[in-house]
């Protein structure tokens, strides 16, 4: 089964980096000849036709929510499907896979989207905040669990 991790960002967006560094850290646990990872600062119709030619995608972005830095949010089948998925470049995720299934293109069979929330996605800055970066290890083992967990590799 064909799968991608794909983390959305800007690396020079302090926080908004967030998605790129988990998706990093998690294929580096998780990665194998089947598995492939893809950094992108896209959205929208952008994500879906990066994520069209897998079997199963992980998509993994920042969510601006300066009340817990680093909470995650797993957000797949139905959530997805309602257009709930938060997103900080407009068109949402979900609209994005609705619209694409009303085209018929081709999508994964399983598509999860990790939202970690952040406090900063909008000032330059090549270093994430302090409390983002003190939150990364943490969010890192919680998705990689998760994963390995619905994959079956636990």
């Amino acid at each position: 089964m064909r799968t991608l991790i794909l983390g959305l960002g800007n690396p020079i967006l302090t926080d908004d980096a967030v998605g790129l560094h988990v998706a990093r850290r998690l294929h580096e646990l998780l990665g194998g000849e089947d598995v492939d990872l893809v950094e992108a600062a896209v959205a929208g119709l952008q994500s879906v036709d990066l994520i069209c030619r897998y079997d199963r995608a992980v998509i993994i972005d920042a969510v601006p929510d300066g009340g817990q830095p680093g909470r995650v949010w797993r957000i797949d089948g139905a959530g997805l499907d309602s257009g709930a998925a938060p997103s900080s470049h407009g068109i949402g995720l979900g609209q994005a896979l609705r619209l694409a299934r009303e085209l018929s293109m081709r999508l994964p069979e399983e598509t999860i989207l990790y939202a970690i929330a952040v406090v900063d996605p909008y000032t330059f800055g090549e270093g994430m905040t302090p409390q983002v970066e003190q939150a990364l290890p943490g969010v890192v083992q919680e998705i990689a669990t998760d994963l390995a967990r619905l994959w079956g590799r636990i």
